[in-house]
């Protein structure tokens, strides 16, 4: 009976450490994941920022082209009148 015990102890303490190996390894990959992820964000965050930064070359040198143009926005009377016949 004795021996009865002392494999059940025996088989109690693996399962003990088998729980905390099993917790530990997915500690170890909680962490992993969480690098993985974070390296991801930082690709995405590096290309948001080269993408804005390209944008706002693009709307600095279109508002300098607008700026040197003589484009002239002299409004004259309307061609079409979309309103006509809703009176």
């Amino acid at each position: 009976m004795r021996a009865v015990w002392a494999v059940a102890g025996i088989l109690l303490m693996f399962g003990r450490t088998r729980a905390v190996l099993d917790l530990q390894q997915d500690v170890t990959n909680w962490c992993e994941y969480d690098k993985a992820l974070h390296a991801r964000l930082n690709v995405v965050e590096k290309n948001i920022e080269q993408t804005v930064n390209h944008l706002e070359a693009e709307v600095s040198d279109l508002l300098k082209f607008i700026e040197t143009s003589d484009i002239s926005l002299e409004l004259g009377p309307p061609t079409i009148d979309i309103f006509e016949g809703l009176v």
